[in-house]
């Protein structure tokens, strides 16, 4: 019997065999898989790189960010059919054409090699320009802020994150000025004020305020400047015309009103002891329209609390501070107790109220966050007992997040990565 027949009729199954196994193959390149599986390291990457840029800001060595906007993949599978036969009685020569006569074919298995390629092209675009820059180093609006206050969110954690210092300002005219850094002899005196005005109320709240226009005027000179119908006219343009001055000599005063986010209190219960420590100038009510009618004097005997805000930067800063802090030969752990809202699931774990941890050479199994430093030593976040790490991570990214605005990220590709 001609060999060459056999495998010719075997080849249509082995065909078929060769594309059922291709199909029901489990090896074979998957989407979702391989989503998933960028999805993860996409996410592990940003957190590293968030980690990195907090170790460069705790020894003063500049950050840099990257970013990485495209992701290009390709998969491919590639089948081979082939046959094994088994002789007995006899050895086929090398060029044979038929079976040799005192021989014989005893079976022929037939099969398929299946070989699976997938790759991954990727771009890495460079954040440093003066876009991102811009946004990254000037100060939070206010309405960021409140974008974070949430119940999940613990306000002493978020608070800690984008205050940058408390200024009191005493009736004699003298000036207390406590700064939100760990590594300062003060920082647990600012701590103390802001956990007071934390449990006082203080928040992101969107505000009426108003600016005066110009002097009072008469009714008659509203009439002369701004025609008989002055008062509807204004009212229209948001104008707000307040009564000043006596009966005898009525007069109004211009003010434009207009809404803006403050971080300020409301009135509470409270309210006088927040007026006798830091003055009117922190509730959210006080405009200067209810300004206009205080006697000075009055005034003159309040203190007066400014607030000020960090940068994405000044965050990225302090984060780094509370790493030094924590690495230095008499370490120092910031730790946020809890107040009457703060909803943590971390209860019962050891650092449980810690802001940011963070080990130097220590074997941690399957961390958070793995950085090899330029100085050589291995600088990890633990997966458990962390405290608040990962929240830090997460909102100093959502931060970041703010800052790519058009023309932040360049055009890809920048970097191609193979």
């Amino acid at each position: 019997m001609n060999f060459l027949f056999l495998v010719r009729r075997a080849l249509p199954a082995i065909t078929l065999s060769a594309a059922l196994s291709g199909c029901g193959s489990t090896t074979a390149p998957d989407f979702s898989q391989m989503s998933a599986k960028y999805a993860n390291i996409l996410e592990q990457y940003q957190i590293n790189m968030i980690f990195q840029n907090i170790l460069r800001s705790s020894e003063n060595r500049p950050v840099s960010f990257l970013d990485m906007p495209n992701i290009n993949g390709s998969g491919s599978i590639t089948t081979t059919p082939y046959a094994s036969a088994f002789f007995t009685g006899g050895i086929l020569p090398y060029n044979a054409s038929y079976l040799p006569i005192n021989g014989g074919l005893n079976s022929i298995t037939p099969g398929v090699s299946l070989s699976v390629g997938n790759s991954f092209n990727f771009t890495q675009s460079s954040l440093d320009n003066a876009v991102f820059w811009k946004g990254y180093l000037n100060e939070l609006p206010i309405e960021n802020v409140k974008y974070f206050e949430h119940n999940h969110i613990p306000k002493e954690v978020l608070l800690s994150l984008v205050v940058d210092e408390i200024e009191i300002t005493k009736p004699n005219g003298e000036s207390l000025t406590l700064i939100n850094n760990p590594l300062r002899p003060d920082h647990e005196e600012f701590q103390k004020h802001l956990y007071k005005l934390i449990a006082y109320g203080l928040g992101a709240y969107l505000i009426d305020t108003s600016q005066k226009i110009g002097p009072p005027l008469s009714v008659s000179h509203l009439k002369s400047t701004f025609g008989d119908n002055a008062f509807e006219a204004m009212k229209e343009s948001g104008i707000v015309l307040k009564k000043v001055g006596s009966s005898s000599e009525l007069k109004f005063q211009p003010i434009q009103v207009s809404k803006k986010y403050k971080l300020c209190i409301n009135t509470n219960k409270y309210e006088n002891f927040v007026r006798q420590e830091y003055g009117d100038s922190i509730f959210c009510q006080e405009t200067l329209a209810q300004e206009i009618g205080k006697p000075s004097v009055e005034k003159k005997l309040q203190p007066k609390l400014n607030i000020r805000i960090r940068s994405t930067n000044n965050i990225f800063e302090y984060l780094g501070q509370v790493v030094k802090a924590q690495l230095a030969e008499k370490p120092y752990m910031v730790t946020l107790p809890p107040t009457a809202t703060t909803f943590n699931s971390n209860t019962s774990k050891f650092n449980q109220y810690a802001l940011f941890v963070v080990n130097k050479n220590q074997s941690t199994p399957r961390p958070f966050s793995n950085i090899e430093g330029l100085d050589g030593n291995l600088y990890s976040i633990p997966s458990e007992n962390n405290g608040y790490s990962p929240l830090a991570i997460k909102l100093l990214s959502q931060f970041m997040s703010l800052q790519k605005i058009p023309g932040s990220i360049p055009a890809s590709p920048s970097v191609l990565l193979k």
